[in-house]
């Protein structure tokens, strides 16, 4: 996955500071939900026309209706969020404090999009592969896609790897079309 440069800095500079306040659950729970608020309520969270403050109460309401406990940092990375103009980045923020975790514990996410569930020696056949190329170990997050026909797609590391039936058609058909143009 990509990550605009925006959403990079806010996820690290909040991981930066649950690693140093012992946090990082917390936060990455807090995060989610967050998450969850925006999008049920994006319209209103996004609309320039209601004072920041206001939707920014707005978001701690909801927090406090559902019982949610946050610190006062939490609360000023909200406000910073909505002043900034930045809550609309917070689904790539929660991936990428995701993966920063992962990556800060030696591991490294990866998705397989594949035509049907995985097999445990299959997973090892990936597994294996990934950590060769990385030196780190997989975490898989695997998406089954009937529309593929078989095969896999894997992507790490800024990586795609396409091994599907779909994907190699789609190869012929833009060789063909290269060719013929």
């Amino acid at each position: 996955m990509m990550y605009s440069a925006i959403a990079s800095k806010y996820a690290l500079a909040l991981y930066n500071i649950s690693k140093t306040n012992g946090k990082t659950e917390t936060y990455k729970e807090l995060l989610n939900i967050l998450g969850d608020i925006y999008n049920l309520a994006s319209v209103y969270l996004n609309n320039q026309a209601i004072k920041p403050e206001n939707r920014v109460q707005f978001v701690l309401n909801i927090m406090k209706e559902l019982k949610i406990e946050y610190d006062e940092i939490f609360r000023k990375f909200i406000n910073l969020l909505i002043v900034n103009k930045r809550l609309k980045y917070i689904n790539q923020i929660i991936s990428f404090f995701d993966y920063t975790i992962l990556e800060d514990k030696g591991l490294i996410p990866v998705n397989v999009t594949s035509a049907m569930e995985l097999s445990k020696e299959e997973e090892e056949i990936l597994s294996k592969f990934v950590e060769k190329y990385t030196n780190r170990k997989p975490v898989f997050n695997v998406t089954v896609d009937d529309s593929l026909i078989a095969g896999v797609v894997v992507e790490f590391a800024g990586k795609t790897l396409d091994v599907t039936v779909k994907g190699r058609l789609q190869n012929i058909a833009r060789n063909i079309l290269n060719r013929e143009g």
